[in-house]
Parts: structure tokens; sequence; C-alpha cells
């Protein structure tokens, strides 16, 4: 099992980039989430990952956080849904998207990715909630509609310093809106910032 990959970004294309590791390019399928925190092409990169085995080949996956790494997994798990699906699950509904639709049990968001049906949308929207919940990821609620109910303009701006400190930025989204939820609406985004901070880094690869 490759649990992560540090090298550096030697290219890529829209749902793949290739990290170069000691002379060993290794291509690497992504979400649209992934490959929009990755850095520039030269610079070097980390990702976690994900091995999957099938006949005939084996296809590896890379991840910018150990939340999305989580969801996908919990994603993989639901009878009928494949590695491919589920990246495009991310890719299509982001990481905020996932938990929103899975917080309220809905299936709509799901049918919205190439490949995934009215039925496994629902089949989705019943079980991924419980399986992310043993992985610990929180689904924090975020509005399904853009402008349905704005994020405060603390939150937005204790995210965009997170990102600039170089935090993924899925990862930020979730983590500040579950402490926005926990210090209550009026927290000042120093309060969500330095909240953010410890939660974020801990133990990391």
């Amino acid at each position: 099992m490759i649990d992560h990959l540090r090298g550096r970004l030697a290219g890529g294309g829209k749902d793949f980039v290739v990290v170069e590791c000691a002379g060993v390019g290794f291509r690497v399928s992504v979400s649209s989430v992934t490959r929009a925190d990755l850095p520039p092409e030269g610079e070097p990169c980390f990702l976690r990952t994900f091995l999957h085995m099938r006949e005939g080949g084996s296809d590896l996956f890379g991840f910018s956080s150990e939340t999305e790494r989580e969801i996908f997994l919990a994603t993989i798990g639901v009878s009928g849904v494949g590695p491919k699906s589920a990246a495009a699950v991310l890719s299509v509904l982001g990481i905020s998207g996932v938990l929103s639709a899975c917080a309220r049990e809905d299936a709509a968001p799901f049918t919205r990715v190439p490949g995934i049906g009215k039925k496994l949308a629902q089949r989705i929207a019943l079980e991924l909630p419980d399986r992310l919940k043993k992985v610990a990821v929180e689904l924090a609620f975020v509005p399904a509609e853009e402008g349905t109910a704005p994020s405060s303009e603390p939150e937005v701006e204790a995210a965009q310093a997170l990102v600039a400190l170089g935090f993924p930025r899925g990862e930020v989204q979730v983590t500040v809106a579950a402490l926005r939820k926990e210090a209550g609406a009026d927290a000042p985004a120093e309060d969500l910032i330095r909240r953010a901070l410890k939660r974020l880094s801990g133990p990391r690869r």
C-alpha cells in the first residue's frame, strides 16, 4: 500500500498529475479539489494516496488533505461506487458540497455527477453519512445553493488567511465552518484562525 508521495510536481492534466520521487514519476489520478490545491509545476508537493488494484493493472489516487481521502474511502464503500466515480463526486461537489448533501441526506446533488443515476444517488445519500461518521469526518453543514446562507465575514477572512498560510483550501473550509458552529456566529476572525491553527496543525504527515 502506498500511503503517500513526497516529491516534485512534474506535470499532469485536468484529472491527473505526475509526481517525481527519487527519479521515478508516479502518475496519480486527482479530483479538481486536489488539483486546485497543488503548487505550480516543478515545485515540491505532498499527496496522500490510495492504491486501487484491479484486473489488468492498478490506479493510484492522490489527495491534498486527509479529509478528502477519508471522504473518498467512505464513498467507495457504498455499493456500486468505484474509485473513479468517488473522485468524480469530489470534483463535482467538492468537500463542502459532499458534506452538505450528507448532512441533509439529499440525493439530488449526487445526480449531477456523471455516471451516477437517481437510484445510486439515493443509496449514496443514505449510506455515506454513516460511513463518514465512522471515519470521524464531521458533517459540517454548508448551504446547498450559493447565496442561501452566506458565510460570515470573519469566517471568510479566517479561511483566506489559512489558505495563504499553505493549508489546503478544502480542509480549511470544512474546519472553519465547524469551528464557527462551535464558537458561535459572533466569533471574530482572529479566534477562528487561532482555533483552526491548533486543529489543522495537529499530527500531519
